[in-house]
C-alpha cells in the first residue's frame, strides 16, 4: 500500500494502489501515519517527498473500503508533529482527501495538466477536514472552489497559494526531491525551527482542533487512572494514581 525508499536524507513516500488510483483504504492510511513516525524519529532523514505510483496521485478515500477512522492519521502535520519539510509531487490529480492532504503538506510540486477536486458539496457529504482552508488559502478563491465541486487546475492552484510550482507532466517527483535535496544542504535544526514557527502561526481548522482535542481525551479515557478513578468511586475508598 505504501512504499518507503530513501533517497540521500529525504524520505521519499509512494502511495502504491494504482489499479485504484491510490484510493486511500484503512491500510494505506496506517501506512502513511507510519511514515511520519519514521520521520519524525530517524535523524538521518531531514525531509520527505509523497508521491504516488501511476500517472495520478490519489483519489482520495477508497468508497469500497474507506478508513474511516485512520484518515486523520494520514494526514501530514495533524496526527504527528513534524517539523521536517513535507513535499508532495502531483501528477494527473488529487480528490477529496487527497486535496486536503495537499493543503496539509508544506509544499507541493504538480504537473502542468494536475488537478485538485473536492466534490463534497456534491456528493452530499461534508466532514469538515476541508473547513480549515483559509489559513492555508485566500479565502474567496478557495471558498469558490469548495463550493462549487469543479476541478482547480494547478496553475490555478498555484495562484491561490495550493501549489509551489508547476512543472512539466511526469517531473513533478524528481522536482520535488530536488527541492528536497536543495532544503538538505541547509542546517537541519534551523529549518525545523523555520516550519514550527512558520506552522504555529497559521490558524488551524476546526476538525484539526477537534482530532487534536480528542486525542488528548481519549489518552485520559484510555489511562489506568480512569480506570483507578471510577472503581475507588464506586467503590467509596481512597484513589491510588499510577501516572499512567
Amino acid at each position: 500500500m505504501i512504499k518507503l525508499e530513501v533517497k540521500g536524507r529525504t524520505l521519499l513516500v509512494t502511495l502504491d494502489r494504482p489499479k485504484v488510483r491510490n484510493a486511500w483504504n484503512p491500510e494505506l492510511a496506517q501506512g502513511l501515519h507510519e511514515a511520519w513516525q519514521r520521520l519524525v524519529t530517524d535523524d538521518e532523514l531531514w525531509s520527505c517527498v509523497v508521491t504516488g505510483t501511476g500517472p495520478f496521485f490519489s483519489a482520495g478515500l477508497d468508497l469500497k473500503d474507506p478508513p474511516v477512522n485512520q484518515a486523520p492519521l494520514a494526514m501530514p502535520n495533524l496526527s504527528v508533529t513534524c517539523d521536517k519539510p513535507i513535499i508532495t509531487a502531483v501528477e494527473g490529480g488529487a480528490i477529496g482527501y487527497a486535496a486536503v492532504f495537499c493543503l496539509l503538506s508544506d509544499m507541493v510540486i504538480a504537473g502542468e495538466s494536475a488537478y485538485f477536486l473536492y466534490p463534497e458539496g456534491r456528493m452530499g457529504a461534508f466532514q469538515g477536514m476541508m473547513g480549515g482552508f483559509p489559513g492555508r488559502l485566500q479565502y474567496k478563491a478557495g471558498l469558490q472552489w469548495i463550493m462549487t465541486g469543479e476541478p482547480m487546475a494547478a496553475p490555478r492552484a498555484r495562484e491561490i497559494g495550493m501549489v509551489n510550482e508547476v512543472v512539466p507532466d511526469g517531473s513533478a517527483t524528481e522536482r520535488a526531491l530536488a527541492l528536497a535535496e536543495k532544503i538538505n544542504q541547509n542546517a537541519p535544526l534551523v529549518i525545523q525551527a523555520m516550519k514550527a514557527l512558520a506552522l504555529s502561526t497559521v490558524t488551524k481548522g476546526p476538525m484539526e482542533e477537534n482530532f487534536r482535542n480528542n486525542r488528548l481525551l481519549a489518552r485520559i479515557v484510555a489511562s489506568e487512572d480512569f480506570k483507578e478513578g471510577v472503581a475507588a468511586f464506586l467503590q467509596r475508598r481512597p484513589t491510588q494514581f499510577k501516572g499512567r
